[in-house]
Parts: C-alpha cells; structure tokens; sequence
C-alpha cells in the first residue's frame, strides 16, 4: 500500500517510527539546513517534531510523484513544522523544510 492511500493517522505513524532513527532523516542542505539555521530551530527540536508532532494540514502530492507531509509540535514556546517527503521507493525521511510561528495570545 503506497504513502498517498493512508490516512493522516497511518502517516504519522510512519513518521515517529521512522523517526526514531536519525539516520533515517535526511537534512537537504540548501533547504531545510538553512530554513532551520534562519529560524532558530535545533537538530533536536526537528527530531522532537518529526517523533512527537502531528500532520493537521493534509498531505500533497510532490511534483515528482512523492507525498509531502506537514508535522507540527509546540516547542520552547512557539509551534514549529517540519515537512518531510515520503517516497514509497525510499525508506528514508526527506526533510524538505523547517517552518516556525509564535502561537497565539
């Protein structure tokens, strides 16, 4: 069963376990390192985000036939996302950037 026919619970699912081996998480550098190094954002606070957060925008479809997804968690005060690409040919986790946003007063 391909990443596109599985729910945002199975998703998510895959993503913490897959997580849970870092080297299973591949850092773009042109992306997702400086997205991350801009925004303050940690190794660790990724990790955290990709093995604790969950998706609550729905998944899309990557112009190169992969499925993009969207973890969210709350951390150090302000909620962080990381979007990562699943490829149903690679077991790794793509992390294609790192976004950030103060929560809401």
């Amino acid at each position: 069963m391909g990443f596109e026919s599985k729910t945002k619970h199975q998703l998510e699912r895959h993503i913490r376990t897959v997580a849970k081996d870092s080297s299973k998480v591949i850092f773009t550098f042109h992306s997702a390192h400086e997205s991350m190094v801009r925004r303050g954002v940690s190794r660790a606070e990724v990790m955290e985000c990709l093995q604790k957060g969950m998706i609550d925008l729905e998944p899309e479809r990557d112009i190169i036939g992969g499925l993009k997804c969207r973890m969210e968690r709350y951390i150090a005060g302000r909620n962080v996302a990381v979007v990562v690409a699943l490829d149903d040919d690679d077991p790794h986790l793509i992390l294609v950037t790192v976004i950030t946003k103060k929560k809401r007063k």
